[in-house]
């Protein structure tokens, strides 16, 4: 009986200083782990090479003079006029925790029939149906990243309202906030 009660005593010893003591070092010490895993993680999310400009369709624009800082995206041919039956994408990436603005140097588009459409990161719109010839507002992401769509119709007549205005083009420049 006295040794089945060391016994007893010993196991219930064991059990209460796993459980107590040593469990809970295991858990902080697991606990620890997961966060470098973390730190790990964004430090190489932070280290990752971004492309700060790209533009995507056939016969499009250019991302030019791209800096730390931002840079240029431009209609194609710019300052000649666009082409017609254009779909183009531009798409900024800004450094992590930054915000991007977008600001229109120049902008003629065709009124009835070219439209430039900015949306942020998550495709939601920003700013849409930007045409004409009055220069827009400029306009700041939520986010480090923002898209600028670009489409000119398939009878781009190359000339704003009225026909001897200035030929279609645009451009804007890009700064990271």
């Amino acid at each position: 009986m006295i040794l089945t009660t060391a016994f007893l005593g010993i196991l219930v010893f064991q059990l209460l200083f796993f459980h107590l003591i040593s469990f809970p070092l295991l858990a902080l010490q697991s606990e620890k782990e997961r966060a470098q895993l973390k730190l790990g993680a964004f430090l190489a999310k932070m280290d990752t090479p971004i492309v700060p400009c790209n533009v995507t369709g056939v016969n499009c624009g250019s991302c030019k003079n791209v800096t730390d800082d931002g840079g240029t995206i431009e209609s194609p041919h710019f300052p000649e006029p666009y082409d017609s039956n254009l779909n183009c994408l531009y798409t900024i990436n800004a450094p992590y925790e930054k915000k991007i603005k977008l600001s229109f140097t120049e902008f003629k588009v065709e009124k009835c029939c070219d439209f430039i459409t900015v949306f942020d990161e998550l495709a939601n719109l920003i700013q849409s149906s930007l045409n004409g010839s009055d220069t827009p507002m400029a306009v700041t992401s939520p986010s480090n990243q923002m898209t600028i769509k670009f489409t000119s119709n398939v009878d781009n007549i190359t000339r704003l309202d009225p026909p001897a205005g200035p030929a279609t083009r645009w451009q804007a420049t890009y700064t990271f906030m």
